[in-house]
């Protein structure tokens, strides 16, 4: 079972490969960088608050609600944006979400406040 210092490594590491995704090329791929980097922070924080890792997405959306309920929003969407960038097509995925809104959205608006919150909880 991956420790608190392990899911903040794998977080750490999927912001910097967001970081070199081009919005403007694989838009889907930012979402699901950014996603992914929250599901390591949710992680981490469930590791260090004692509690095992998740048994899968349903699990860790439900522990983030009752234990969380201040990021659950914004976990939420992502992990239903990423699913649609993942699973629809482009089609789909461009009627919700267009490619210059994604930084402020779904980055600026969901990922960043998931990570403040983490920090500030994990550093008291």
């Amino acid at each position: 079972m991956p420790t608190a210092d392990q899911h903040r490594v794998k977080a750490e590491g999927n912001r910097k490969f967001l970081a070199t995704i081009s919005l403007a090329d694989h838009p889907d791929w930012v979402v699901v960088a950014a996603f992914y980097t929250a599901v390591h922070i949710a992680e981490r924080l469930r590791a260090a608050s004692g509690h095992g890792d998740s048994r899968g997405h349903d699990d860790r959306l439900s522990y983030i609600q009752f234990e969380h309920p201040d990021i659950h929003t914004h976990y939420h969407v992502l992990q239903n944006v990423s699913m649609l960038a993942r699973y629809q097509s482009n089609a789909d995925f461009f009627a919700q979400f267009q490619v210059d809104e994604i930084a402020d959205k779904i980055i600026a608006h969901r990922l960043v406040p998931i990570e403040e919150y983490a920090v500030a909880r994990i550093l008291r």
